[in-house]
């Protein structure tokens, strides 16, 4: 038997040698293509000029709103509370929560013996009443009547040797003085915004400036200096709108007695509290009788309402609508006890509240604005709500109400904004509504992407060519620019209708790309150095069922 040659050790080193260099030739291309397809598939994914992050836009004609939201809860409005007085007691109930009725139904009798001893007890206070009218009617009212607030004097209608109840009875007061050092006009325009400066000028022909303080419902209101101009003057805004100058906060001076000796002010003076604005004469009642003659009305008021429920015998519904609640407090057909008492003076005029009635006409949401929106609302702007709970439909209410006090939120100021619709039988109090307020409108407006404007501290621009072979963008034109609402923005000069624009797209948030053990977002991603679930090349571990290079024969 023969046996083959040994192959020398010579021949054995120079194999060994082919074979690693086989193997660094084969590594050596294979980190080649792996190269080559990371580079290409970042310049597809991420290249900064590519043709495909060049977008075109279009100049075209709409209308754009501005908006302000916050959300709260539907309550009801001009729920109406039946009451009587406290020691009255009801004999039987007719109606039920959630009863409907319609105004003047009977929703409960009265026990007549109660409102025999309410009637007897409100008579005794009457005749002590009287007897300290009498009483107080022998002392002397103050000589002077003082200012209690500081101010500026622009009315005066008491004059010396005038009876103060007879200026009362045709004026109202005796003088009015202006507490926040404003006069204020209205004219029929809304060409303003606020916070613009206008020319005021008075009839006699004196021009002082002015700022506008509100604009709604086609009403511009104009806050100027209360020291000089008239009131009630005619005045003349930037030599285009007339209107009636008013006392922007008024106060009204009082009295109810004597003759006025002499008027210690004039119009137009400034005063401090404790300033000595009238003297009186013929003073004749003292200073408590005017309190102790509105204490007589509420008491005849009272007297008249216990004449009403005896002569009656029932209470009857005050409006048309749906009954919410009813006093669980109630006495039988034959009771006299129930629903009685007396507050802790001995007095009938407190009342006691038997049933609450909900005339289903309206609701409203009260949301919060902050301080950087709040000046923008006004009553009277359109609103539109949306109820979760009731569907996706949307209904339109108003602000009715502006509460200009703050409050803090989250360090913030916050105010309190009431908006109120039209109540649908699906809308009950509690559901949580979105409301959104439009604070401004165009009609007609010019419209872009809010993406395609560039924008610097000093101008806006957009450009209107752009170059394929390049990927330049260029022919810059600059604009000026009116409402956004985040999505479009109005052009109110520099482009027309059918002009086309190109600008570069936002990239996607949603794609990423990294290394070290994060894959792109999508499937086909590349990994070096990690696992790569999308079935690409992995280098150095393979879990994705691609190639794998090991170290070694």
């Amino acid at each position: 038997m023969s046996m083959a040659p040994r192959q020398s050790k010579a021949a054995a080193r120079k194999k060994r040698i082919r074979r690693t260099i086989i193997i660094l030739l084969i590594v050596a291309v294979v980190l080649v293509a792996a190269v080559l397809i990371l580079r290409q598939y970042i310049t597809e994914n991420y290249g900064t000029s590519s043709e495909s992050e060049i977008e075109t836009a279009e100049v075209t004609t709409g209308s754009i709103i501005s908006t302000v939201s916050g959300s709260g809860t539907l309550t009801s409005d001009d729920v109406e509370e039946v009451t009587i007085p406290s020691n009255v007691s009801i004999s039987t109930y007719y109606v039920s929560e959630e009863d409907t009725v319609e105004e003047g139904d009977i929703l409960a009798t009265i026990d007549t013996d109660s409102v025999l001893e309410a009637l007897a007890d409100v008579q005794t206070q009457l005749d002590e009443l009287d007897e300290e009218l009498e009483e107080a009617s022998e002392d002397a009212v103050s000589s002077t009547l003082t200012s209690s607030v500081s101010g500026r004097v622009k009315v005066i209608y008491a004059q010396a040797d005038d009876d103060v109840s007879s200026v009362m009875y045709e004026y109202g007061a005796l003088m009015i003085l202006s507490l926040d050092g404003y006069m204020a006009v209205d004219i029929d325009t809304t060409d303003y915004a606020v916070g613009d400066s206008v020319t005021v000028v008075d009839s006699d022909g004196d021009s002082y400036t002015g700022t506008v303080s509100a604009v709604s419902a086609g009403v511009t209101t104009i806050l100027l200096t209360d020291n000089g101009p008239a009131y009630q003057d005619t005045v003349t805004v930037d030599e285009t709108y007339t209107g009636t100058l008013y006392i922007h906060e008024p106060l009204k001076i009082t009295g109810y007695a004597g003759t006025v000796s002499s008027v210690s002010v004039s119009e137009n003076t400034s005063v401090s509290s404790g300033t000595t604005l009238l003297k009186l004469s013929n003073t004749s009642y003292s200073a408590n009788y005017n309190q102790l003659l509105a204490e007589r009305e509420e008491l005849e008021e009272l007297y008249q309402t216990l004449i009403t429920l005896y002569k009656d015998g029932a209470i009857v519904a005050p409006i048309s609508g749906t009954v919410e609640s009813v006093s669980s407090t109630s006495t039988s057909s034959t009771s006299t006890s129930g629903m009685t008492g007396e507050n802790s003076s001995g007095s009938s005029s407190s009342e006691t509240t038997v049933v609450t009635i909900n005339p289903n006409t309206s609701m409203s949401v009260t949301i919060s604005v902050d301080e950087t929106d709040i000046l923008s609302v006004a009553v009277g702007q359109e609103a539109s709500i949306t109820v979760s709970s009731i569907g996706d439909e949307t209904y339109t209410g108003s602000v009715t109400e502006v509460d200009k006090t703050a409050s803090s939120s989250g360090g913030v100021s916050v105010y309190s904004v009431v908006v109120t619709v039209d109540k649908t039988d699906e809308m009950l109090s509690g559901m949580s509504a979105s409301v959104y307020i439009t604070i401004e409108g165009v009609e007609n407006a010019l419209l872009l992407p809010e993406d395609a404007v560039q924008s610097t501290s000093s101008t806006s621009y957009v450009y209107t060519e752009y170059d394929e072979t390049t990927g330049e963008l260029s022919g810059m034109v600059e604009v000026t620019t009116g409402l956004s609402n985040g999505t479009y923005i109005e052009i109110t000069d520099g482009l027309s209708e059918g002009d086309t624009v190109y600008y570069t797209a936002s990239e996607d948030d949603s794609s990423s790309f990294s290394f070290g053990g994060m894959d792109r977002s999508d499937s086909s991603g590349f990994s070096m150095g990690g696992s790569n679930s999308g079935g690409g090349m992995d280098m150095g571990g393979n879990a994705g069922g691609g190639m794998s290079m090991p170290g070694g024969e």
